[in-house]
């Protein structure tokens, strides 16, 4: 899941205009009641309180933001850094009590950090806040850093898996579009074979990225199955659902007239041929998320974009991420002021409005130029990205999630090989991942 330079996934820099009443749904109120009277204790009226903010990207737009807020907040120092290997790096400054006082954390991370008390939880600074508006999020991002009542962090932008299609090459191959209304697995593997060539480098579908896990997971998703229960205390890797979805996509990568399977992905120059391909016009379908956009901009045919194509139901990976306070941090009301303002309705749109995504709050989604939507001469159906934020899901949050996934992950890798199927293994790998996820 690499998405970290420019025009991926978290990197934004442009500032747009706002459309009426946009602003009014903005979270900039002044700073709620302190949780504790020593978060700012000592702090001298010469010297602006030094607030660390912690992230994986240098987060570009943010820029835009933090040039307003040392306007607004002279006293308040806000200091960005980019933290490198940010899996591993955070949980060992979480360990070492040196976490930055505000970390924009990754999805299950902000949950694991939180009942492991690293996180503190914001609530209480959401009720103090009379202009913030809960209801201006997206309901599955709101909801998602809840644990027992308590809030480890607030989202900022979001990127929604979608179906990118090359219209050229459909054109050339004589094959329909995909519907933008009804688009299955079915209608999927069809159109794909349709378009393959092999012998020529051009199939219908991306290939499935092995090593990436967690893409696995929308393909359940779509056939009513997921990989825990949603109290993330079982593993349902053992599933009917479960199991049917990750075979189907299976063979259809082995077969190798669908997708390049993985010994035709090491005869063109290993995993990362793939996204050449793309490029080269030679995939026909890409199920990715909405920071693509970018590269597809550049490679010169024209595209289109529909939802996944789903099964039992529609549903997608969104990602993104949530702003934190370290409960370690000796100025929390400080970082609220912080994360507050960054999180506000134009906050959002200054990080998304380049990497071709939308935020998640509906009134960021409102200001134009509309931050998923480029710049090009045809007809692109762009409404398909800010709508999967109502259907989609974020990507799962169980406790330990680094050990189940690897065992997940071992899994999965025989069956998209072609070594097991997934019924032979997965009731197995199940019983060994909740107890994993059980031990807490």
């Amino acid at each position: 899941m690499t998405h970290r330079e420019k025009m991926t996934r978290r990197t934004f820099l442009r500032l747009g205009g706002t459309v009426a009443g946009a602003a009014a749904l903005a979270a900039c109120a002044p700073v709620a009641s302190p949780q504790d009277d020593s978060s700012t204790a000592g702090a001298s009226a010469a010297e602006p309180i030094t607030i660390r903010y912690g992230r994986h990207d240098p987060g570009g737009g943010v820029n835009i933001t933090l040039d307003a807020f040392r306007e607004e907040y002279p006293d308040i120092d806000v200091k960005i850094e980019q933290i490198g290997e940010f899996h591993a790096k955070i949980p060992a400054l979480a360990a070492a009590g040196t976490l930055p006082d505000v970390v924009r954390s990754w999805e299950a991370m902000a949950l694991d950090l939180g009942r492991n008390n690293q996180f503190i939880d914001t609530q209480p600074y959401v009720d103090g806040e009379m202009n913030f508006n809960p209801e201006d999020f997206y309901e599955n991002w709101w909801n998602y850093p809840v644990e027992e009542g308590k809030r480890f962090g607030i989202p900022d932008a979001a990127a929604p898996h979608v179906t990118f299609y090359n219209a050229d090459l459909f054109d050339a191959a004589g094959v329909e579009y995909p519907d933008k209304d009804s688009f299955t697995w079915t209608d999927f593997e069809e159109k794909a074979r349709a378009i393959s060539d092999p012998d020529n480098q051009i199939w219908g579908s991306e290939t499935i990225p092995v090593g990436w896990h967690m893409f696995s997971v929308k393909q359940v998703w779509q056939n009513d199955g997921r990989f825990y229960s949603p109290d993330y205390r079982e593993c349902w890797l053992d599933k009917p659902e479960t199991i049917q979805a990750i075979q189907f996509w299976a063979d259809m990568l082995l077969d190798g007239n669908v997708m390049p399977s993985p010994s035709q992905i090491v005869g063109i120059g290993g995993a990362g041929a793939a996204a050449e391909l793309l490029a080269a016009g030679k995939i026909g379908m890409q199920r990715m998320g909405s920071w693509i956009t970018g590269s597809l901009v550049e490679a010169g045919f024209r595209f289109n974009v529909v939802a996944e194509p789903s099964q039992a139901r529609r549903d997608t990976i969104t990602h993104g991420a949530f702003n934190a306070i370290a409960a370690t941090s000796d100025n929390k009301d400080a970082a609220w002021t912080w994360l507050n303002y960054n999180t506000s309705t134009q906050g959002i749109y200054n990080y998304a409005s380049e990497a071709n995504f939308p935020g998640t709050r509906r009134s960021s989604n409102a200001i134009e130029p509309f931050p998923w939507v480029a710049d090009v001469d045809f007809e692109v159906d762009w409404d398909v990205i800010p709508e999967a934020l109502d259907y989609g899901h974020i990507l799962p949050g169980p406790a330990n999630e680094g050990e189940s996934l690897k065992l997940i992950g071992d899994a999965l890798e025989k069956v998209y090989s072609g070594v097991a199927k997934a019924a032979e293994i997965f009731p197995d790998v199940a019983s060994h991942v909740t107890d994993v996820i059980a031990d807490i």
